[in-house]
């Protein structure tokens, strides 16, 4: 079948759905011909394959008002209208990027087959119009592609009952949480561990806090600088990138990296002793799911854990600073029992896995297509 697949950039940009639509595209390559487009950050350009059709793009809203929304330009418009028009079936990732919404205008106009991933809801920004402006957005443009769409998916059942409060939807929504690429990411015995601290320059001693992910106010970087400043015995890798820099903090626990590829990211997950994702208001992050899959525990606070109830998270209150300082010194002093949330954390993520995922929506994008 001809897949066309939109997400709001390419994994160059390092955003969680990016790689889920990296996965994606991936494993639907193997048996189809899939189209992917996105819009293309400027400061880091996309490695095409052949099939991937970049879209010209600004990305000011980002840039400078702190949200990641990109403008597409030039000729994507129609770019995106031919795709359309050549494809069996679209999926879109989320309801609100403007490229998504161009793509659900074309599969009204040619009848084609549209399934939306709907990966998050109302994400809270400090700044009240931001929030008053998403919801305004979901509840009018948001709602009108998802209650004509054939098809939504959403990855967890939270983000599907918001949704379900004000959308009459085509059919019935379906639950497909995101997988993880089990051949990247898996645990490491106690002698690979051992092997990889030390390659990256941590000692027995270092209690390894990590963290994964855009350098942005919504992800807790504020939580992490107070963190870091309140426990200098801690030490911090933190990999990502945004607007927020953590070495303006000028703290000789905090190392900056910047983000890597999947496949060397494995080597931070192993070789920490927590990872720590302070995040509110962005549904179940891409990491957590890798860093369980690799056997290394997980704080993060309860708005995330609600997603996993029966996950074996470190849990830490993002409204007491004392109270999250108290529940990482705990991991500190007992760090045998992380040592036994590693194999908990392991086995949990064995039900996340890419391959599965794919075929599930290879399902269902037969059955939208039969369906014409």
């Amino acid at each position: 079948m001809k897949i066309l697949s939109l997400s709001n950039y390419y994994p160059e940009h390092t955003g969680g759905i990016e790689f889920v639509a990296l996965n994606l595209v991936k494993h639907w390559r193997r048996h189809h011909q899939v189209r992917w487009m996105a819009c293309e950050d400027r400061q880091h350009p996309h490695d095409c394959a052949a099939d991937d059709v970049p879209l010209p793009a600004l990305n000011f809203a980002e840039s400078k008002l702190g949200f990641p929304y990109p403008i597409p330009i030039g000729h994507s418009f129609f770019k995106i209208f031919k795709q359309v028009k050549d494809c069996d079936v679209i999926h879109i990732h989320d309801c609100l990027y403007l490229a998504n919404l161009f793509a659900f205008m074309a599969s009204r106009s040619y009848d084609k087959p549209l399934l939306v991933t709907q990966h998050v809801a109302l994400v809270p920004y400090p700044q009240g119009h931001k929030n008053v402006i998403q919801k305004i957005a979901y509840q009018v443009i948001g709602k009108c592609v998802l209650k004509n769409a054939e098809c939504v998916v959403f990855i967890s059942e939270r983000v599907k009952e918001w949704f379900e409060n004000f959308v009459p939807f085509h059919d019935k929504p379906t639950l497909i949480p995101n997988g993880v690429d089990r051949e990247i990411f898996y645990p490491a015995n106690s002698a690979e561990r051992e092997i990889s601290r030390t390659r990256l320059g941590f000692s027995s001693d270092d209690f390894v806090l990590l963290f994964v992910g855009r350098f942005t106010q919504k992800k807790g970087l504020d939580i992490v600088y107070e963190i870091a400043k309140a426990r200098p015995n801690f030490r911090w890798v933190m990999i990502g990138r945004d607007d927020l820099d953590p070495r303006q903090w000028n703290l000789s626990n905090v190392q900056v990296i910047s983000p890597q590829a999947q496949a060397i990211l494995r080597k931070y997950y192993i070789s920490a002793d927590l990872l720590v994702l302070p995040s509110e208001g962005e549904g179940f992050p891409l990491a957590i799911q890798e860093s369980l899959s690799c056997g290394l525990p997980t704080a993060v606070p309860k708005e995330i854990a609600d997603y996993a109830p029966e996950a074996p998270f470190v849990q830490i209150d993002l409204n007491s600073l004392p109270m999250l300082l108290q529940t990482l010194d705990n991991a500190f002093t007992h760090r045998e029992q992380l040592l036994h949330l590693r194999d908990e954390a392991a086995e949990y993520a064995k039900r996340w896995d890419w391959a599965s995922v794919a075929d599930q929506y290879e399902l269902l994008f037969t059955k939208l297509i039969s369906a014409r």
